[in-house]
């Protein structure tokens, strides 16, 4: 299996790291969610040091796929802040990078990311692969529902469609829910869907996830049904192709107090011994 199931893991609880992605950027510090040992690729939280820079003009090898989490970045003097999406596509040449403030940005790469210096050979990039900016502030939900099979959670929810790569179909999505939302069915997907919880808590059969929860999916893993006191916000991508949904019967009926029981691979069992406390309101 290139990547093992995980379902699901706080970020809180995993450990920064160094020279994950030395690569292309030297320096910074990383939280590894997983990675495929067959592809290389990675899906990470990178922390950028207020007073970051790095000059170009340089391309990458490898998709970078981005969401910030908290405080800013800068590429070719677009400014990303909070909230802000882009996929740059594998050899988009870019001539500087920065971070004023510091940031901590949600990242995926396709494979090992090492950075070329120079123009790129035109055959690596293809802009109808390419987003170079989107933010969520302004509002643009399409409510898409019914193309991934997820119709039964749009009464109680909206969605926008961040990306859809025209050659593979892989989809990158945001799903939020109302608050009080309870499901009652189970869904499988033919892909692998990974999701990384932005905000709110979500109650489902392994336990209570807060933001900062990540999940990696494998094809046709049966999860939910879930439910929210608060409401959700949650980054969604679809690998592998695009996601479709199967609906059937859940095992167990929705339970507001699930056992706190993760799926892991054993090398994350340890990090993940006790629930993460929940944050105080007061």
């Amino acid at each position: 299996m290139a990547r093992p199931h995980i379902d699901f893991i706080q970020a809180q609880h995993l450990p920064w790291q160094h020279g994950l992605i030395e690569g292309c950027r030297p320096g910074l510090a990383v939280k590894l969610l997983s990675r495929d040992d067959e592809t290389g690729a990675i899906s990470c939280l990178v922390r950028y040091p207020a007073g970051y820079s790095r000059s170009g003009p340089e391309w990458l090898d490898a998709d970078e796929e981005f969401w910030v989490v908290d405080g800013a970045i800068e590429v070719d003097g677009r400014h990303y802040r909070e909230n802000t999406y882009a996929h740059l596509a594998r050899g988009h040449v870019r001539s500087a990078m920065a971070s004023h403030q510091g940031a901590v940005v949600l990242t995926f790469f396709s494979m090992p990311p090492q950075a070329q210096l120079g123009a790129v050979p035109g055959v690596f990039f293809n802009p109808a692969r390419h987003v170079p900016f989107v933010d969520a502030a302004d509002q643009q939900w399409d409510d898409d529902f019914a193309a991934l099979g997820l119709g039964p959670l749009a009464a109680g929810g909206r969605l926008r469609t961040l990306r859809k790569d025209p050659d593979s179909g892989e989809i990158t999505y945001l799903g939020a829910s109302v608050a009080f939302r309870q499901g009652v069915r189970s869904e499988r997907h033919p892909v692998v869907q990974e999701f990384f919880m932005l905000a709110g808590e979500l109650m489902g059969p392994y336990g209570a996830m807060q933001a900062g929860a990540y999940c990696w999916r494998p094809p046709m893993i049966k999860h939910a049904p879930y439910g929210s006191a608060t409401g959700t916000l949650i980054f969604f991508r679809s690998i592998g192709g695009p996601q479709t949904t199967v609906w059937e019967d859940a095992d167990q009926p929705f339970s507001w107090t699930s056992a706190y029981r993760p799926v892991l691979p054993p090398e994350l069992a340890a990090l993940a011994a006790t629930p993460l406390p929940r944050p105080s309101r007061y």
